[in-house]
């Protein structure tokens, strides 16, 4: 098997690291000049460049330029913002593709320069996008050499790094504006006005954070994939892709907590099913179980109450059907109501035999069974298992919520 080039894994070993600093990074100003550092030293270029697009797609702005000299030093006020345009730069956003030059002079899309603009020889352009939408580009230039598929790969697979990091940067502002606005507002509101407009605002952010950062992730696992099923891949650098789309499998999950936690009223008794989202992701990731979480109704402040016995019992039923069912998927449904909690495991397994489904003595055998039943007998809540009427096995039990004092 051909082995992949020196250069190049080390430069991918060093991807990760890179995208983590980025990521960290909440000023725009600072995200925009760890990337473009970041993206001069992954390809090698003398120079580089971040552009913008505006919303109506007409002009882009360059955030973020290094290596750059103009022989003109007005240069920069006369082209700092740039119409979008088919050109060996410009068909990046035009066409929304990555673009190789390694003779920019005779480049078919080329242009020319305006007066001041450095010499340009080799340049190679990716865009800059968040889920479907191009939001920009990154340009570097000047290699030694000229650039080939590899440098295009590894721009490319950090350009989504750096997408998001501008987009949750842009949130971030966005955010701290928000906070700057409702502090100024502060002292006009009321209890229930203020509530109303932070439960308002919650929500907002949580979208946002659902229709752009999680499909930006999507996204990322996508590039990983991608290159994971290059032929020519050796197995070290191949471990490490690995482990980095499992850390964007990771961050999806943690995501889904913030943004089921943001749109959920605080205080609300809605900490049970975060937990019990959490749980099903983590069996699902080490047994290999489909699985999928059902709400109804809102919860209560009554459901802190009981709560922890809840999620200690469905995580018992739910390690009973990863070892012993034999199963493909599981159901967990929950469902609120003003004075009691209801709860279904449903599995697709082998069912259990008759002895072990209504047992009211302690058995070593189906001692997990007889612990959930005695754990819901102390909420005064009621505990029934029984086979489906194909296949697998339905756990169901109900608990009444205890009167929260006001």
């Amino acid at each position: 098997m051909t082995t992949v080039d020196g250069g190049f894994r080390e430069q991918l070993d060093s991807l990760y690291a890179m995208s983590v600093d980025v990521a960290a990074q909440r000023d725009l100003d600072a995200v925009y000049g760890r990337a473009l550092s970041y993206c001069l030293e992954l390809t090698a270029s003398a120079m580089g460049f971040i552009d913008l697009v505006n919303e109506q797609r007409v002009d882009m702005d360059v955030v973020a330029i290094k290596g750059f000299e103009p022989s003109d030093p007005a240069f920069f006020d006369r082209f700092r913002r740039m119409p979008v345009r088919p050109s060996v730069f410009g068909v990046v956003i035009t066409e929304e593709r990555s673009h190789i030059s390694n003779d920019v002079e005779h480049d078919p899309h080329s242009t020319g320069t305006p007066p001041g603009h450095p010499p340009v020889h080799t340049f190679l352009g990716v865009p800059l996008q968040v889920g479907i939408t191009v939001i920009g580009m990154i340009g570097v230039a000047n290699k030694h050499g000229g650039y080939d598929a590899d440098d295009e790969r590894l721009l490319s697979t950090f350009a989504n790094q750096v997408a998001v990091a501008i987009d949750n940067g842009k949130l971030y502002e966005r955010q701290r504006e928000m906070i700057e606005r409702l502090q100024q507002l502060n002292r006009r509101l009321s209890d229930s006005e203020r509530e109303q407009l932070l439960s308002l605002e919650r929500r907002r952010i949580a979208a946002g954070l659902h229709d752009r950062i999680q499909q930006d992730i999507f996204m990322i696992g996508l590039q990983l994939g991608e290159l994971l099923e290059r032929d020519d891949l050796e197995s070290e650098v191949g471990d490490r892709l690995r482990e980095l789309r499992m850390a964007a499998s990771r961050s999806a999950d943690e995501l889904r907590e913030v943004v089921f936690s943001l749109a959920s009223r605080e205080g609300s008794g809605s900490e049970l099913t975060s937990k019990l989202r959490r749980l099903l992701s983590d069996v699902e990731r080490t047994s290999g179980l489909e699985t999928d979480l059902v709400v109804s109704g809102t919860p209560t402040p009554a459901v802190e109450r009981v709560q922890d016995t809840l999620h200690a019992v469905v995580k018992e039923a739910l390690t009973n059907v990863a070892k012993h069912a034999r199963a493909r998927m599981v159901l967990v449904s929950i469902r609120y109501e003003p004075d009691r909690v209801d709860l279904v495991v449903q599995d697709d397994g082998v069912g259990m035999p008759e002895i072990g489904r209504e047992r009211a003595e302690p058995s070593v055998l189906h001692y997990g069974m007889d612990n959930m039943r005695a754990q819901i007998a102390g909420l005064g809540g009621t505990f029934h298992v029984a086979n489906g009427d194909e296949r697998g096995l339905t756990l169901r039990l109900g608990v009444p919520l205890p009167a929260v004092a006001s």
